[in-house]
């Protein structure tokens, strides 16, 4: 997919703003510091809010967008030239020599020259779209509109998503799931969390299957290296679940087989095993990060890590361990992922923070993919984010509560196969939620 030269100017909207025209010259201007994904990269430029108008400064625009500035002082006149497209602004009126002149004044703020973004864009063939849920705004060219198939998404990776099975295909709301995990022998699992069964289900034809009943209701899920399945079950006491590798191929069975491998870690969500098999725990919204040893004793580790925004406080949830050995966390408050070096006593050592974007709001389930890049549930967002282990962060697929990710949770790849739980939560781009597939396993094919 062809891309455009990326921009750096910030576009900011609160509320129900539209970017509309200025209407007159009294207004006063206010800072605005809501971030702005261009071209699937987050940005964070000077922008100002006046009247109800998204203003930036001429030469930050016209350099982001490689068009020449003309600004005559005398008049107040500012013309921005790029191949064939003329756009002059003054202060009463503008016009383009385009075939939808629009109608906007220029600002001057003290010794600045203030242009209005979306009129600024849009004549030069860009579209403004604003997300209110994840309080962001998207700018993308005209070409990669066109060549997306989904124009809320900004990068040319953009993937297929299909669903495996649905949990109950009479309706669209009312399970719940928030664990997945898959095996080399084509089965995946997952825990409905009202019901508490443990489904398994064929990665070839989607047939479920009912293992048993989890005493407790189950999340994040992972798997040892001899292929036994862990379950944390979070709450004030926290507990962690084990059942038999031989079980899982088994034929439905009793809970008495689902043993309690580790109490103790209050709030445990995601788990995560290292090289020498110990298990790491998440703490959701207590920030703690637990390491749980092969013999079952549980460690404590305070993260550090604190919630942005009053309304989801979750700040530790999904976690993976990379090549490197570190511990890679998603903070679902700030849209960020975080990795930690590993002590040798096994304690989080130094943290280090990999990227923060809006694209990362409601960052839940984490997992490796096979390109090295870390791979992101942005629940919030029904997205699956990429992020390169040097930063960047752009999205892979994304859509509104019409599916087929809808509020997606836990992420894991077997090999070029990626396995998404839609947990279906009427929260951000999923509200409400009684549209589209419901609670579901989704897949990503990356072979293609």
């Amino acid at each position: 997919m062809r891309k455009s030269k990326s921009l750096g100017v910030i576009v900011a909207m609160t509320g129900c703003l539209l970017l509309s025209p200025s209407t007159g010259w009294a207004a006063e201007a206010m800072d605005s510091d809501i971030q702005t994904i261009i071209e699937g990269t987050s940005t964070n430029w000077d922008s100002h809010l006046i009247g109800k108008s998204l203003y930036s400064p001429y030469a930050v625009v016209a350099t982001q967008l490689g068009a020449q500035a003309t600004w005559n002082a005398k008049k107040n006149v500012l013309t921005l030239t790029k191949g064939s497209t003329t756009f002059t602004l003054h202060e009463e009126s503008a016009s383009a020599t385009t075939t939808s002149p629009a109608h906007h004044t220029l600002q001057l703020v003290g010794d600045n020259v203030l242009v209005p973004v979306r009129a600024v864009f849009e004549a030069f063939d860009y579209k403004v779209v604003y997300t209110p849920a994840t309080r962001s705004v998207n700018i993308q060219s005209a070409s990669t509109e066109t060549s997306n198939p989904n124009p809320s998404v900004t990068s040319d990776t953009y993937r297929s998503v299909s669903i495996l099975t649905d949990l109950d295909p009479s309706t669209a709301t009312g399970l719940r799931i928030e664990g997945v995990i898959a095996n080399e022998d084509n089965q995946v699992f997952t825990v409905e969390m009202g019901s508490k069964k443990l489904y398994r289900i064929a990665a070839d034809t989607g047939q479920i299957d009912t293992l048993t009943e989890l005493p407790r209701s189950g999340t994040g899920m992972a798997l040892d290296a001899e292929g036994n399945l862990y379950i944390a079950s979070g709450g004030e006491e926290g507990l962690i679940y084990r059942i038999n590798e031989e079980d899982l191929s088994s034929a439905a069975f009793d809970s008495s087989k689902v043993e309690t491998y580790a109490s103790g870690v209050p709030g445990a969500n995601g788990l995560a095993f290292d090289r020498s098999g110990n298990l790491y725990v998440s703490g959701g919204a207590n920030g703690a990060i637990y390491k749980v040893s092969s013999n079952g004793q549980v460690s404590t580790y305070a993260s550090g890590i604190l919630p942005t925004r009053e309304e989801q406080k979750i700040v530790v949830n999904g976690i993976a361990f990379g090549t490197d050995g570190q511990l890679y966390v998603s903070n679902t408050s700030s849209g960020e992922v975080n990795r930690f070096a590993i002590n040798n006593d096994g304690s989080l050592g130094e943290r280090q923070l990999v990227a923060q974007s809006p694209l990362l709001y409601g960052a839940d389930g984490l997992n490796f993919g096979p390109d090295g890049a870390i791979y992101v549930a942005a629940n919030e967002r029904n997205a699956i984010v990429r992020v390169s282990l040097n930063g960047q962060v752009s999205d892979i697929a994304s859509n509104n509560n019409n599916g087929p990710l809808e509020f997606p949770a836990s992420l894991h790849f077997v090999g070029n196969t990626l396995y998404i739980s839609n947990f279906d939560q009427p929260r951000g781009a999923n509200n409400p939620n009684d549209l589209g597939i419901g609670a579901s396993i989704a897949t990503i094919d990356f072979s293609q």
